[in-house]
């Protein structure tokens, strides 16, 4: 079982950093779409919502409770089902509630219900988007529609697993306030997607990936001393981690590297694996189409 939203951002919503807030409009909006691509099974004379069930079982499992938790007219917690944490529950419950839903739920379904999900949260002005079975915080339309969310569809689509976790890993450590965590996963993707298009598992240092990068030709030479200050502005915040009585407690100074640093730099990685991946993609030989029987020759 993976961490959900609430596990994920657990400092961040105890501390107040994170306050999530979804209304009511868009709840019911979420519910009907969730609904709506669900799969259903038919008991006799009943329609059973069968991914709302799995859902809830998971869930269950997930918080180590009998019975989900919403309020009621009251405002008072009380037992309830999926459809009715949906619209009542803890916000953050109802983001647990959509990644689970997609754990539950064929892929091509899930898929299609994330582009809708996503419209909604535009529509409602809302903050948060469904990335890769996942929801993130967004506090750029522009900056997750062309980097985060592109970058992170891109990885998935050409298998790079290891960088897909690492990038996404920063995306969930800046939206939790984590930012020194979040520039180093940053930091740690882009190394990940360099030596998958190098086709390496070797252990390298940053520089070394970089120069065999530049030598191999995807990347114009002119473009090295841009991406060696990108590993500056990273490492700078790992050798931050790293100094001496920090690493194993961080006395009365707090060391997390400032907000709008982090952002840039988790938005610069984004970008420099995007571009990284297409380069990649360009310089690989086309696959061949194999060829069509003369009687399957649809004319």
């Amino acid at each position: 079982m993976r961490f959900y939203f609430s596990k994920r951002h657990s400092d961040a919503l105890r501390e107040k950093k994170l306050k999530p807030s979804i209304p009511v409009r868009l709840r019911v909006a979420i519910k009907r779409t969730l609904n709506n691509h669900s799969e259903w099974e038919r008991d006799f004379s009943t329609i059973n919502n069968i991914t709302f069930y799995k859902t809830e079982e998971t869930l269950k499992t997930f918080y180590g409770e009998e019975k989900l938790l919403a309020f009621n007219g009251e405002g008072k917690l009380v037992p309830s089902h999926l459809d009715e944490l949906i619209t009542s529950g803890y916000p953050s419950r109802v983001l647990d509630l959509i990644e689970a839903w997609c754990d539950n739920v064929d892929e091509s379904k899930a898929i299609k219900c994330e582009h809708e999900l996503n419209s909604l949260f535009e529509i409602n002005n809302s903050l948060w988007r469904l990335v890769n079975k996942s929801i993130i915080r967004v506090d750029s339309e522009y900056l997750h529609n062309e980097v985060i969310a592109k970058t992170q569809f891109l990885l998935k689509e050409n298998a790079a697993a290891g960088a897909l976790e690492e990038f996404s890993e920063a995306v969930s450590c800046l939206t939790g306030g984590r930012t020194k965590d979040a520039v180093i996963n940053a930091h740690k993707s882009v190394e990940s997607v360099m030596k998958i298009c190098l086709d390496t598992k070797e252990h390298k240092t940053f520089g070394e990936l970089l120069r065999l990068i530049i030598d191999s030709g995807l990347v114009p030479e002119y473009y090295e001393d841009f991406l060696t200050h990108f590993e500056k502005l990273a490492v700078g915040a790992a050798k931050e981690r790293n100094l001496p009585a920090r690493a194993h407690g961080q006395g009365a100074d707090p060391t997390e590297v400032p907000k709008p640093l982090a952002e840039f730099a988790v938005h610069l990685a984004g970008a420099v694996n995007y571009f990284l991946i297409k380069r990649w993609i360009e310089s690989r030989p086309p696959k061949e189409e194999p060829p069509v029987p003369e009687d399957d020759i649809p004319f």
